[in-house]
């Protein structure tokens, strides 16, 4: 049975017991919250949530940890289960789907449109699909450029690179015997950047696919010649990219990276950054045609099916509000989603934190489809074959066409 089909009979299912339950006012709600936070980022949620049950009585709060690589299709299968989920925190690019499929609820009757006014633009553009709110944005992630500012200046570089002509040029210099200037990874995440500031695209809303186009091409191109100029990592392939990169950049061995928030409190802990103010936060530089990177995160989203919207919406709005998020930000060095955050005189001393403002004005919306979330494993499989020579960028984005079109239904 399909999963959108078989909703409605779960729905009127869901709707029974609570027909049965009104003698029971006196007894608490009981919430049951799905979180794909890390360790310490679950600890945090556990102490705010003790915090919101000591000022909301009548809610009692069960949070449930589960791996944010598998969440995503775990909470489909349970809710046509029928399993009982109020919250969820779920990844940006599931929400279209989880929306088309009308198992999370619109929020615009829950949320007043002075609360929503809020949260920064871009972020709550995240959650906004087809015109109605599906979630209240939680963390927002958005990739920059991270260079050591010691290597540079001993390179004779006083800043970061503004083009990706610079980047090159830069990265080369920076790189010898015992160093390289970037590391060019072949997650496809991290490529959005390149394509953007080529002029090409990826999908656009109304499902066209700009993948293969000329522009996004010669962003490929580019990011080989990265790899084949002398500018980046000297490895042959990408086992372990992302711990290579860190240690390599940790070490002092890798000068400059393409990462994101996430990885500063672990930049932090290392040699090369012991001191904070060694690392440089700055935009993915700007190319011929443009500039940006994608915005991500994690946002708070409802059960369609929950039989106590209210309470969840309440308890979402506690850990979205403008108190919460700026403990967040100290305690996890995450970005805040409001604006208001943004001028908490906590915060205003976060070299690290304000350093990402930038990048968060130039950032750009993923595709706001239902299949956004399937597009990346054929994009990056065949960014690695470009990158490593054994597809030439036409071939590779043809192949990523391809694959898209099948995903999409478009042949």
């Amino acid at each position: 049975m399909k999963l959108k089909a078989a909703l409605p009979l779960l729905a009127a299912a869901l709707l029974l017991p609570s027909c049965s339950a009104g003698g029971n006012t006196g007894n608490p709600v009981e919430l049951v919250f799905w979180t794909t936070t890390s360790e310490s980022e679950s600890l945090f949620f556990r102490q705010m949530i003790t915090e919101f049950e000591n000022t909301h009585p009548n809610i009692r709060v069960t949070l449930l940890e589960k791996a944010l690589s598998s969440a995503g299709n775990e909470y489909k299968n349970a809710i046509l289960g029928g399993q009982s989920i109020d919250v969820l925190r779920a990844d940006n690019t599931w929400i279209p789907e989880y929306a088309d499929l009308d198992i999370i609820m619109p929020l615009d009757r829950l949320a007043a449109d002075r609360e929503l006014s809020r949260f920064v633009p871009t972020a709550l553009s995240a959650v906004t699909y087809q015109g109605q709110v599906y979630g209240l944005p939680s963390v927002m992630e958005v990739p920059a450029l991270m260079y050591n500012k010691a290597l540079l200046k001993e390179a004779g570089y006083d800043n970061p690179p503004q083009t990706m002509d610079e980047l090159k040029t830069m990265a080369q210099a920076l790189s010898g015997p015992d160093r390289y200037g970037l590391y060019v990874t072949e997650d496809s995440y991290f490529a959005l950047p390149f394509v953007w500031a080529f002029g090409g695209d990826t999908v656009t809303a109304d499902r066209k696919i700009e993948i293969s186009s000329a522009a996004s091409q010669m962003a490929f191109a580019f990011m080989r010649e990265l790899r084949t100029e002398g500018a980046s990592q000297p490895y042959a392939g990408f086992d372990g990219w992302y711990d290579t990169m860190m240690h390599d950049f940790g070490v002092g061995k890798a000068a400059m990276v393409i990462n994101g928030p996430w990885a500063v409190a672990d930049l932090l802990k290392t040699k090369e950054f012991a001191d904070p103010n060694n690392l440089g936060v700055a935009p993915v530089p700007k190319g011929p045609a443009g500039q940006g990177s994608p915005i991500g995160g994690h946002s708070l989203v409802i059960n369609r099916y929950s039989e106590h919207p209210k309470e969840s919406y309440e308890l979402i709005s506690f850990l979205t509000s403008e108190e919460v998020q700026a403990r967040q930000s100290l305690s996890l060095r995450t970005l805040p989603t409001r604006s208001d955050v943004y001028e908490d005189p906590r915060l205003a001393s976060e070299y690290l934190l304000q350093s990402f403002k930038e990048p968060l004005s130039l950032a750009r919306s993923q595709p706001m489809i239902p299949e956004s979330s399937k597009l990346y494993r054929d994009f990056t499989k065949n960014l690695n074959a470009m990158l490593l020579g054994r597809e030439s960028p036409r071939e590779g984005a043809q192949r990523i066409e391809a694959a898209w079109k099948s995903i999409l239904k478009l042949e």
